[in-house]
C-alpha cells in the first residue's frame, strides 16, 4: 500500500461557543493541515496521483476559511468550530474530491505547533 501526504495552511479566527474559558472569545490560529491518502495501485506514470493535484485539492478546501472567522462559514455557523469538527469537515470535503482509486486515510489539523487533532474513519 502507498500512503501520500500533503500539507497546507491557512490563517483564520474562531470562537468556541459555550466553552468555559478564554477560547470562548474570538481568537486566531495559523492552522496547518496534513492530508494523508492511500492506494494499492499505481497509474501508468508510476504514481498514485500527482502530488500537486492533491495539494491543489487541499488548498481549494481550505480557501473557504482563509482569513475568515470560521464561525461565519457554513456549516460552522451552526456547528461549534472545534478542531475536531473542523478536521472531520476537511476530511469529508477532501474525500469527495479524490479519484476512485485513491482512498482518504486521515486529516491532521494543527492549531499550533504543539496541538493537533487527527480524524480518520479507521
Amino acid at each position: 500500500m502507498y500512503k501520500l501526504c500533503v500539507e497546507s495552511d491557512f490563517s483564520a479566527a474562531h470562537r468556541l461557543v459555550n466553552y468555559p474559558g478564554a477560547c470562548n472569545r474570538i481568537h486566531g490560529h495559523n492552522w496547518k493541515v496534513k492530508a494523508t491518502v492511500n492506494a494499492n495501485e499505481l497509474n501508468e506514470l508510476g504514481m498514485v496521483i500527482d502530488l500537486y493535484e492533491l495539494k491543489n485539492k487541499l488548498d481549494e478546501c481550505l480557501s473557504q476559511f482563509d482569513h475568515r472567522i470560521i464561525n461565519e462559514v457554513q456549516p460552522f455557523d451552526r456547528i461549534n468550530p472545534t478542531s475536531e469538527n473542523l478536521a472531520k469537515y476537511i476530511y469529508e470535503y477532501y474525500e469527495k474530491q479524490l479519484p476512485k482509486n485513491v482512498n482518504m486515510f486521515q486529516i491532521e489539523l494543527f492549531e499550533t505547533e504543539k496541538f493537533s487533532v487527527i480524524y480518520s474513519k479507521i
